[in-house]
């Protein structure tokens, strides 16, 4: 059983079953075997398994619940014993020349994906500390009443830009390095940039709002610029929703 991965190189695990439906020997693995296997109930999987037509069943794919990748599980019927076998579908895909499906790649493309995302968390996490910084320094610095609104909408606009690329750099380490995200494509693109905007578009609102506080408090000539600041956020807000609309226009 072991010389089994020799010539089949998408297997990853392989065990014999008796006719009473205990597992026979232990679980042989690619890398490591699993002792402890041995006597366990397999009854219950085989509840699903037929062998009216041929000695070899072939399972639906599923996500296997230690590496959560998409396996196969084959069983072939030898006498009064089962021989079962798990099988990367990735790697079987691949043998069987369907796919075309690059391990090293996908290994670099997680590692730049996962620093780029550990990178974009540390800067999240300073401009949410500086924000908090800025307004320990309102609460415990005597300031002027422009200095102090200033101040506030500074802190505001810093945490959330910080929460937004907090939640953009989550988004990659868990679609790209944790787990693949069922969500491929447009859709879970859509989705991502629609929480930046968002945040974006918050950020710029409370900038519009300070510079509306500004300018009553020091000089009305200046409102038409608080006013086309304004006008490029209402823009904003209005290609978002178009674009989320569109968006859900093509599923």
């Amino acid at each position: 059983m072991k010389r089994f991965f020799e010539f089949e190189k998408a297997a990853e695990v392989i065990y014999a079953v008796s006719s009473s439906f205990t597992q026979s020997t232990p679980s042989y693995g690619r890398k490591e075997n699993d002792e402890g296997r041995e006597g366990a109930d397999k009854s219950f999987y085989f509840k699903w398994v037929s062998f009216v037509d041929e000695p070899i069943h072939v399972s639906n794919p599923y996500l296997h619940h230690m590496s959560g990748r998409p396996t196969l599980t084959v069983v072939k019927q030898e006498n009064d014993i089962y021989l079962v076998a798990d099988f990367d579908m990735l790697k079987l895909l691949e043998e069987l020349r369907l796919i075309e499906h690059n391990s090293g790649l996908e290994k670099v493309n997680k590692i730049v994906m996962g620093l780029g995302g550990l990178l974009l968390g540390i800067v999240s996490v300073f401009l949410i500390l500086y924000g908090a910084y800025i307004f320990g320094g309102i609460l415990f610095m005597h300031h002027n009443q422009n200095e102090v609104m200033h101040k506030i909408f500074t802190s505001i606009i810093s945490i959330t830009i910080g929460l937004a690329i907090y939640d953009l750099a989550k988004t990659m380490i868990e679609n790209e390095v944790l787990f693949k995200s069922l969500d491929y494509g447009v859709e879970m693109q859509s989705k991502t940039l629609g929480k930046f905007l968002t945040s974006i578009i918050i950020a710029l609102s409370i900038e519009s709002l300070m510079a509306v506080f500004k300018i009553v408090l020091d000089d009305y000539s200046k409102i038409i610029n608080a006013f086309y600041l304004i006008i490029g956020v209402t823009l904003l807000i209005v290609g978002t929703g178009v674009y989320n609309y569109l968006s859900r226009q093509n599923k």
